[in-house]
């Protein structure tokens, strides 16, 4: 989630104009100091309903989907690298919808003191605006590179073994990693607690250099990420249907093949003693009769009759109705966990690309206006939808998810039963 925009949101706007009473027992200059402190914070009333009462229930049911993915992906029939890395997207999806959920309710409820402001200024400094800002650049980098992953393994499969070698997935997954920590470390020394327990500028965040390095940020972690992923998803889908193509092309043959009968002819040939032995010989109707009449004519049905020297008894051959369903399997499995891949990323660059143009003085140069407010608003709750839907998407179009997630319901249900 852009917390720039929400952390624009909440410091402006209206208040509720509560103010702390005094005691008559603090000192004359505290008392006029804290007559002046307004305990209110400032927001807006349509954000108030929005962040507390939509996104606050998202963020409980993003929060136990993505707990369900997490359990369902750490089934070690879940072997593929794919799933590995949508194992470590819901991990930190989990984060987020933490991070998210406590930010809603207290930044868009009341304080009822100077102590209770403070400590809802103190976690949006701290900890929700430095953390939420590594978790969101963490799901951009993890969903780019499982697309990638994707990419490679239907378009280049001779490939993904030398790409994805062990070595390369953990330096992979600490760029993934570390490097959205380093760059918004310095978010940790932007704001501060200030006078009346408001939310305050450092000197840090005044000067050109932290505006420079914030662009080349957003540059780095947000647009150049996202304009690969609609290369990749183009790529992704381009790869799709022409496998679709291919494969029903060689879908028919093998279907007609594994459908049609077969014939058994009894062929007498001479054995090591006087006697005779029979030999079955399968052949296929699809086959033309000048080659079922060459065989037979190689073979005598006398007793006396001798096999050529060129022709040499063969064990028999995989049985092409087995190959077929293993093949149309292992093929419906890849079919389904590519487009997976597709609809995630393209949900998720569903919600990325109004981020945007929500960055502050890129199409907003006011972002005290109500059009940015309302703009912000939308655009989070967007964002946020789309961390609980991947869940659908798994269970809608895997349906390795689907069994896994069945049995695990089973399992709880059946131990609930148990206790009682």
């Amino acid at each position: 989630m852009n917390n720039n925009i929400i952390l624009s949101s909440t410091v402006l706007s209206v208040d509720y104009n509560l103010t702390l009473k005094t005691t008559s027992t603090t000192t004359i200059g505290i008392s006029n100091s804290i007559k002046n402190c307004n305990v209110s914070l400032q927001y807006k009333f349509i954000e108030h309903i929005v962040y507390l009462y939509i996104m606050s229930p998202l963020c409980l049911t993003g929060l136990v989907l993505n707990v369900i993915n997490l359990i369902v992906f750490s089934d070690r029939s879940f072997k593929n690298l794919t799933f590995k890395y949508l194992r470590l997207i819901a991990f930190v999806d989990c984060i987020t919808c933490i991070l998210v959920f406590i930010y809603c309710i207290t930044n868009y409820t009341r304080p009822h003191t100077l102590n209770d402001k403070y400590f809802r200024i103190w976690y949006l400094v701290n900890v929700y605006f430095p953390l939420a800002n590594i978790t969101a650049a963490c799901n951009v980098l993890l969903t780019l590179t499982v697309t990638i992953e994707r990419l490679v393994s239907v378009r280049w499969p001779m490939e993904k073994q030398r790409l994805f070698s062990t070595n390369r997935i953990y330096l992979t997954l600490i760029v993934c990693f570390l490097f959205p920590i380093l760059a918004n470390s310095i978010n940790f020394l932007v704001y501060t607690v200030g006078e009346c327990n408001n939310l305050a500028l450092t000197s840090i965040a005044r000067t050109k250099g932290y505006e420079y390095f914030g662009m080349c940020k957003e540059i780095l972690l947000r647009f150049i990420p996202i304009c690969i992923l609609i290369c990749s998803n183009f790529l992704l889908l381009s790869t799709v249907r022409a496998a679709n193509k291919k494969f029903k092309s060689y879908k028919k043959p093998l279907q007609s093949i594994a459908k049609t009968p077969i014939i058994t002819t009894t062929i007498c040939v001479p054995s090591v003693g006087n006697g005779c032995d029979t030999t079955p010989i399968s052949k296929y109707l699809s086959e033309s009769q000048s080659q079922t009449d060459t065989l037979l004519s190689r073979s005598s049905f006398s007793c006396e009759s001798t096999i050529p020297i060129g022709i040499k008894r063969k064990r028999p051959s995989f049985p092409i109705r087995l190959f077929h369903k293993m093949y149309s399997k292992k093929q419906q499995q890849e079919r389904q966990l590519t487009i997976m891949l597709v609809w995630l990323s393209t949900l998720y660059l569903c919600g990325q690309i109004p981020m945007l143009f929500a960055y502050p003085n890129f199409v907003f140069k006011d972002t005290s206006k109500p059009s940015y407010k309302y703009y912000a608003v939308v655009v989070n709750l967007l964002e946020l939808t789309t961390y609980l839907a991947n869940f659908f998407i798994y269970i809608r179009f895997t349906s390795q998810f689907q069994q896994v997630f069945r049995i695990k319901i089973q399992r709880i249900l059946f131990c609930f039963k148990n206790n009682q």
